[in-house]
């Protein structure tokens, strides 16, 4: 049982690697955030906006949240648009092999990018670990998140037009919060408020991975319920 448990994951882990390079759109998405990170840091002064940290900060945050985000609903929307889930719900794939699969993907693919960042400025490549983890604790939750309005969506179209606000508004508003007090009351309790304190502070704190375990947790089990009704009308 074991065995097949890790074949069909990297079954599902080698097909998405085919469908995404055949995807520009979806892969479009892993590379604009570092790219515009670079270009706004070397081509605007920071010193006046808080240092070198501040577009980096906006920019590494967005490529975490919006990223996975918007990729993950549009890979599972499509395959229910194109009966492939259907298919793979019919093969007794489980919602766990699922989930490290196609989330492991997204995961590794955003990483990867997204250690451009440490190449733009020494103190983040200084502080590497904590800057990684916070993206990676961004690409968690935004992935999963992104499952559970691709399995929400009756097909590609309609997800993208739930996942392109989703998305806009949690990897924006941590931008809106730093100049304004009032939003960010509220958004701090959002993860991608949270993952963009890690990274401007480069620091990270327990109460801030709380909140992201917290968000983490609820998407989860949204995800699940999600799963299984899906399934069930399979």
């Amino acid at each position: 049982m074991k065995r097949f448990y890790f074949r069909n994951i990297t079954a599902l882990f080698i097909k998405q690697i085919k469908d995404t390079l055949k995807n520009l759109q979806v892969l479009v998405l892993f590379f604009i955030f570092p790219l515009l990170g670079v270009v706004m840091t070397k081509a605007l002064p920071t010193s006046e906006m808080g240092g070198p940290l501040f577009f980096i900060s906006i920019f590494a945050t967005m490529h975490c949240v919006f990223a996975p985000l918007e990729a993950a609903a549009s890979v599972i929307a499509e395959e229910k648009e194109k009966n492939t889930l259907r298919i793979l719900i019919m093969s007794n794939v489980t919602m766990t092999e699922y989930l490290i699969a196609i989330g492991g993907f997204i995961l590794v693919i955003t990483m990867l990018t997204g250690a451009t960042f440490l190449f733009i400025d020494r103190l983040i490549m200084e502080n590497g670990l904590v800057f990684m983890s916070s993206l990676m604790g961004g690409c968690l939750v935004s992935t999963v998140f992104g499952m559970c309005l691709g399995l929400k969506a009756r097909n590609m179209s309609a997800a993208t037009a739930i996942a392109m606000p989703c998305g806009m508004i949690f990897a924006f508003v941590p931008m809106l919060a730093s100049f304004n007090q009032d939003i960010e009351r509220f958004s701090r309790y959002t993860y991608g408020q949270q993952i963009s304190f890690f990274i401007r502070d480069m620091a990270t704190t327990t109460s801030g991975w709380l909140i992201i375990t917290g968000n983490l947790l609820v998407l989860l089990i949204i995800g699940l319920l999600l799963y299984r009704r899906v399934k069930t009308r399979e």
